[in-house]
């Protein structure tokens, strides 16, 4: 995992503030900002995610969380098919899934 209090402090000071800007914008004490990005203490979830939306960072980006490679469009995509599938009645479903076939060999 990357170091957090490093991204915090250069996150602060590319932003241009100060920790006592900081402190008086999120009610954060002086001992505690320091201890956050000195790696001596870490963030509690809420004073994280104010820290990063001060800061306009990507929890994503800070915690190194990788994309799982899942096309949200495509999966939307399938539960509107599974969707509209469950409305038809057994003969259309059928025909649906006899299309469906067709495409999948004609892909091959």
């Amino acid at each position: 995992m990357k170091n957090i209090g490093l991204i915090l402090k250069n996150a602060r000071e590319n932003k241009g503030y100060t920790q006592k800007q900081v402190m008086a914008m999120t009610g954060i004490n002086s001992k505690s900002l320091s201890g956050y990005e000195n790696n001596v203490a870490e963030p509690d979830l809420f004073t994280f995610a104010k820290l990063i939306q001060l800061y306009d960072l990507s929890a994503d980006d800070v915690l190194e969380i990788k994309n799982s490679g899942i096309d949200i469009s495509k999966l939307q995509k399938e539960l509107q098919m599974i969707s509209l599938f469950r409305t038809l009645d057994t003969s259309h479903q059928e025909d649906i899934l006899i299309i469906l076939d067709a495409f999948n060999k004609k892909k091959r």
